[in-house]
């Protein structure tokens, strides 16, 4: 059986996001892979006992490589700020749970891209400038203790849980 691993210190985690779920499963054939994308996902994550069975994780990754928009010309980082705790459920499996805070940052040097727009094609002009967005999530995972010091962590996370018209889920395997 392996011994758990929480005692205070930083782990790497390495693993893949799969962005947007419920748009992957509702998307036309053909389309999945314009509403959805999976990608490299890096993460440092702490951990701080904050007594003899919860530790706080705050974590901080990154999708990796940075993504370009399908017209070509912005450019997308998305970082996560995740203070989940985690909880023992059997020696070698923890639950974790917690807020987290999505950051987009989009940049685009400005020019006007010719689009397919049903049956023609439009014209549409991109922003020459950088945005910022924050958004707050909340995450769920398990954490499958290898030994003490390799893990296998499955996490959901979700955005907009409370509204239906806003509402996604990204998923991650590290």
């Amino acid at each position: 059986m392996a011994s758990d691993n929480t005692q205070k210190g930083i782990h790497l985690d390495l693993g893949a996001v799969q962005t947007r779920l419920e748009k992957k499963w509702d998307a036309p054939t053909g389309y999945e892979n314009l509403v959805s994308s999976l990608t490299g996902y890096v993460r440092l994550r702490g951990t701080v006992p904050l007594g003899k069975r919860i530790v706080w994780e705050p974590s901080l990754g990154t999708l990796l490589p940075w993504k370009s928009g399908v017209d070509g010309m912005t450019r997308k980082f998305t970082s996560h700020l995740d203070l989940t705790l985690s909880y023992p459920l059997l020696p070698w499996l923890r639950v974790r749970l917690g807020p987290g805070l999505k950051w987009l940052f989009l940049h685009g040097d400005g020019g006007e891209v010719v689009l397919n727009n049903g049956t023609s094609t439009s014209s549409f002009y991109t922003p020459g400038y950088a945005s910022h967005s924050f958004v707050v999530t909340g995450q769920t995972g398990l954490s499958f203790i290898l030994t003490s010091k390799i893990s296998l962590n499955f996490e959901l996370y979700g955005t907009g849980i409370f509204d239906h018209l806003r509402r996604s889920f990204d998923a991650a395997a590290t």
